[in-house]
């Protein structure tokens, strides 16, 4: 499989968003958030799309049940946040950007690469990297075997 990079403008996304405390770890995580994300939006008749998570803390940061993390659902449509739930809006910006399939690649693989790319090339890093989804990546195989990480930069 052939994995390429590359530099486009993403456009903004109007996000519902819950953040996640505890372990970076399993295939589960954001798991529960993104069902109440769901349930919260079909509630009020939101259209959705993309499922987007990103880590607000790096490894070694902060004790494993300490790590905070966000799952965020994209929302069509007017609504206000309401307890856990938080509105924002991540801007459109420059990114690099790779899909695949992580039942055929490694994420760690891909991290890797994306991180040797960045120490090459006329870019740096601006903000964490983010994971996105068309759709569920629980339900959904489609939209699991389809994963785009994105890495919002500027030029050096």
């Amino acid at each position: 499989m052939i994995v390429d990079f590359k530099v486009k403008t993403a456009p903004g996304y109007n996000v519902a968003y819950l953040i996640h405390v505890g372990d970076y770890s399993g295939q589960n995580m954001w798991r529960s958030e993104f069902n109440e994300l769901e349930k919260w939006a079909k509630g009020r008749r939101l259209t959705t799309g993309k499922r987007i998570m990103y880590f607000i803390d790096k490894w070694g940061e902060k004790p494993k049940n300490k790590r905070r993390s966000v799952a965020a659902l994209e929302i069509r449509g007017k609504t206000e946040p309401e307890g856990k739930i938080r509105i924002m809006k991540l801007p459109r910006q420059r990114v690099v950007s790779i899909n695949f399939d992580p039942s055929k690649v490694s994420s760690d693989l891909v991290y890797h690469g994306l991180e040797s790319w960045l120490e090459s090339c006329a870019y740096k890093q601006t903000a964490r990297s983010r994971e996105l989804y068309n759709g569920n990546p629980w339900k959904n195989a489609r939209s699991y075997a389809n994963c785009e990480v994105q890495v919002p930069i500027k030029h050096k």
